[in-house]
C-alpha cells in the first residue's frame, strides 16, 4: 500500500505541471485540462495493436492472447477473444456497459464497424477454432485480405460512422449552422475532422457547414454517411476508400424503401463474397461467444467502477497530500528563515506550494464532481 501511494503522489506530482485535473472519457481517453491527450481511446489503442500484429511487430500496450503452461488461454478482466484468436493476437476490449447490439457496442469501442469486428475475428482466429466451427481456409484467407485492406486505408469506415454518429446526434439540437458554429457540439466534430483527416479550422467549418446545409433526413444514417464522405473528399481533395461500405449502405436502404412502397426499383447489389458466405455464421458464433462474456461483465461492470472511482479519488487524495505536505514545509522556512533573502526565497516558495495545494484540491473537488454525476 505504501509503494501504490508513494506512486500516485510521484504520478500527480508530475501531472501537476502541465494539469491540475484530468478528464477520464468514457472511450477510455484521459485528457488534462490544457488538452493534451495522456492515454489513447481503446479504439485508437486496438487499432494500433492490430495494425503492429498484421504488420509482424510487437504488440505495445494492448494485451494479446497468451496461453498457460497447460496450454489453456489466460482470461484478461476486461477483455474477450481469448477462446478465439491466436496466440499473440490483440484481444477485444469490453466496454463497461453494453446497450443494443453487444457486436455492434463491442466493434465501435475497439475501432471498427461490426462487419469490420467479423472480418477481425476471423482474420486472427486460431487454426482449431475455424475448424471447430466449419470455417474453410478460403474463408480465413479472404478475411486477412480484407483486414489487410481495412489497416491500409485507416479504418474509414469506423471514421464514418463515428462522424456520422455525431453529426446526427449534435445537428438535432441545432436549427442552422449559424447556431451550432462556436458550440461543444461544434468543437466536437471539428476536432474529430482535424484527426481523421487532419484538416484545419477553417476547412473544418467549410465541412460542417456544407453538411449541415444538405438538406438530408439526420435519422437517415446511410444517406448522411454517403454525404459526409462526399463532402470530406470534395473539400479535401482525400479519396476515401470504405471499400464500398457507404455505397451498400444507401443500396441497402433504397432496397428497403423499394420493398415498402411496392416499386420495381432495379439496384445492382455488391456484397463480399466473404460476406455472403460467413458473415452470419460468423456473427452468430461471435455473438454466442459474447453471451459467455457478457454476464461476467454485467456483474464485474459495478465493481470495477467503484475501483475506479476508488482509485481516482486515491489518487487525487494523494496529491492533496504530498502538497499539502510541501505547503507546510514552505511555511517552517519561512518561519526560519534567517535574513530578508532567505525570507523572499521562502515566501516565493510558500506561495507557489500554496497554489498548488489550491490545485490538488480543486482536482479532487473534480473528481469527486465527476464520478458523482457519471452515470
Amino acid at each position: 500500500m505504501g509503494v501504490l501511494y508513494t506512486f500516485l503522489i510521484i504520478l500527480f506530482i508530475s501531472l501537476s505541471n502541465t494539469a491540475f485535473s484530468l478528464t477520464f472519457k468514457s472511450n477510455g481517453e484521459v485528457i488534462a485540462s490544457d488538452g493534451s491527450i495522456m492515454k489513447k481511446s481503446f479504439a485508437d489503442r486496438f487499432q494500433d495493436a492490430l495494425t503492429q500484429f498484421s504488420n509482424g511487430e510487437e504488440i505495445v500496450d494492448w494485451p494479446v492472447v497468451e496461453f498457460d503452461t497447460f496450454g489453456n488461454p489466460i482470461k484478461k478482466k476486461g477483455f474477450m477473444g481469448e477462446k478465439i484468436l491466436d496466440e499473440g493476437a490483440p484481444l477485444f476490449s469490453l466496454p463497461k456497459s453494453i446497450s443494443g447490439d453487444p457486436v455492434e457496442s463491442i466493434a465501435l469501442y475497439n475501432g471498427m464497424i461490426q462487419e469490420n469486428f467479423i472480418q477481425v475475428m476471423l482474420a486472427n482466429s486460431s487454426e482449431e477454432w475455424a475448424i471447430e466451427k466449419g470455417f474453410e481456409n478460403e474463408i480465413i484467407e479472404n478475411a486477412k485480405i480484407n483486414v489487410k485492406n481495412l489497416i491500409d486505408d485507416n479504418f474509414q469506415e469506423f471514421k464514418l460512422t463515428i462522424l456520422t454518429k455525431d453529426f446526427i446526434k449534435e445537428s438535432s439540437n441545432f436549427k442552422s449552422f449559424e447556431e451550432i458554429e462556436g458550440s461543444g457540439s461544434y468543437s466536437e466534430l471539428s476536432s474529430k475532422l482535424n484527426k481523421f483527416y487532419g484538416v484545419d479550422e477553417s476547412l473544418s467549418s467549410q465541412i460542417i457547414e456544407q453538411k449541415f446545409k444538405s438538406g438530408i433526413d439526420a435519422d437517415n444514417f446511410a444517406l448522411n454517411a454517403k454525404s459526409f464522405k462526399n463532402i470530406i473528399e470534395e473539400r479535401t481533395g482525400i479519396q476515401i476508400n470504405d471499400h464500398g461500405w457507404t455505397d451498400n449502405l444507401v443500396r441497402e436502404e433504397l432496397n428497403s424503401l423499394s420493398d415498402e412502397l411496392g416499386k420495381d426499383i432495379n439496384i445492382n447489389e455488391e456484397i463480399a463474397k466473404i460476406n455472403e458466405e460467413a458473415g452470419k455464421a460468423a456473427m452468430d458464433y461471435a455473438n454466442s461467444d459474447l453471451k459467455q462474456t457478457l454476464e461476467e461483465v454485467a456483474n464485474a461492470a459495478r465493481e470495477e467502477a467503484v475501483n475506479d472511482v476508488a482509485a481516482r479519488i486515491a489518487a487525487a487524495e494523494a496529491y492533496v497530500e504530498s502538497a499539502r505536505a510541501a505547503r507546510e514545509e514552505a511555511e517552517r522556512a519561512v518561519a526560519e528563515a534567517a535574513n530578508e533573502e532567505a525570507s523572499a526565497a521562502a515566501l516565493a516558495e510558500l506561495e507557489r506550494t500554496l497554489a498548488e495545494e489550491s490545485g490538488a484540491n480543486d482536482n479532487l473537488s473534480n473528481v469527486i464532481e465527476t464520478e458523482a454525476t457519471e452515470p
